[in-house]
C-alpha cells in the first residue's frame, strides 16, 4: 500500500465517522440497543482513524521533498501548502473585493504567482503521496 491510498482510506474513515456520529445521535433517544451498536461500531472507527494518523504522521516527518532547493519534511511542505492556500484565498477575497482600493492587476499577478507555486509543489506532494510505500 502507498501513502496515497491510506490517505484516501482516511478521507472514507472520517465520512463514515461522521456519518456514524450523526445517526448515534439520532438512535440514542430512540432505540438503546441500536446506538449501543453504534457506539461500539464508532469506537472502532475512531480507533482505526488515530492508527491512521500516527501512520500518516510518522510518514509525513520521515518523507523529505525538495523544495525551491530546500529539503523540508513531508509535513512541513504540506503545512507550506496550507499556508499558501490562505494566501490565495486572502487574494481572491481582496479581488472579490466591491469596494476595494487595492490595485487589481498586482493582486492578480501575487495570486496567480502563488498559484503556479502551489501547483507545483501540490503535484509533486502527490506524486511523493503514490511513490511512498507503507508498512
Amino acid at each position: 500500500m502507498v501513502l496515497a491510498e491510506v490517505l484516501i482510506e482516511m478521507r472514507n474513515l472520517k465520512h463514515k465517522i461522521s456519518q456514524l456520529e450523526n445517526y448515534l445521535q439520532r438512535a440514542a433517544s430512540q432505540n438503546a440497543k441500536l446506538a449501543d451498536n453504534a457506539t461500539t461500531k464508532l469506537l472502532g472507527l475512531l480507533d482505526k482513524h488515530r492508527s491512521h494518523l500516527i501512520l500518516i504522521n510518522s510518514i509525513n516527518n520521515d518523507t523529505e521533498v525538495s523544495i525551491g532547493g530546500s529539503k523540508v519534511s513531508l509535513a512541513n511542505a504540506i503545512l507550506i501548502t496550507k499556508t499558501m492556500e490562505r494566501k490565495i484565498a486572502l487574494l481572491d477575497s481582496l479581488l472579490e473585493d466591491p469596494y476595494g482600493v487595492l490595485d487589481v492587476f498586482s493582486l492578480m499577478d501575487q495570486r496567480d504567482q502563488l498559484m503556479d507555486e502551489y501547483t507545483t509543489i501540490s503535484n509533486s506532494l502527490k506524486a511523493i503521496e503514490w511513490g511512498v510505500e507503507v508498512d
